[in-house]
């Protein structure tokens, strides 16, 4: 940043890093202890589609990377939003494994000239089921900004209203694990978010 910048009061832009997906088991364990959250077994990465033979065999890598751990309970499918947006669909019964599939999804997107069509990664938590019951679905998601490099807790409240009350205290609780996004109107709301 230049001298100009700074008198202008002008900063730049927060560089993404993914490695800051890291983090997220930590967080993990936080949310456990603190408000008996699980992971759901499910993240997405969301990203604006690109047309062209380029992105088509991008695609084909990242598929291709992600579905060698198949036989550690790991699933990749693609998803369309409402939106026109596309995402990439995981799943793992590890957490870390997870995490891992999205860093590398991320990765392999950026390193393809994809980076600036790269909008976020979502996880998913949910209450602890009882023993022998189904996992239910998602009720509190981790969100990932991929251009600031910061997270923030998204909670559906049903319908398109969202709890801030809840949102305010987990960003409280998971401050020491992650990157929160400290401007709270880029806490957006990601209705029809096709992570369970």
């Amino acid at each position: 940043m230049g001298f100009l910048d700074a008198l202008l009061g002008r900063t730049k832009p927060a560089q993404p890093n993914l490695d800051k997906l890291f983090g997220l088991p930590g967080a993990q364990i936080t949310l456990e202890a603190s408000e008996g959250l699980q992971p759901t077994g499910q993240a997405g990465v969301c990203f604006k589609p690109a047309e062209g033979q380029a992105f088509t065999a991008t695609e084909s890598e990242f598929t291709a990377l992600l579905n060698l751990g198949d036989d550690a309970g790991g699933q990749v499918s693609e998803k369309p939003d409402q939106y026109g947006y596309r995402w990439v669909v995981l799943q793992a019964d590890d957490f870390q494994t997870l995490v891992t599939r999205a860093h590398v999804t991320n990765s392999t997107l950026q390193d393809n000239g994809y980076g600036p069509q790269l909008l976020c990664s979502v996880f998913g938590f949910a209450p602890t089921p009882p023993a022998g019951a189904a996992r239910p679905a998602a009720t509190v998601y981790l969100v990932y900004l991929y251009k600031r490099g910061t997270f923030y807790p998204f909670v559906p409240a049903g319908g398109e209203k969202r709890d801030n009350e809840a949102e305010l205290r987990l960003k409280n609780e998971l401050g020491e694990d992650l990157t929160i996004e400290p401007d709270l109107t880029r806490w957006f709301p990601i209705w029809g978010v096709p992570v369970h």
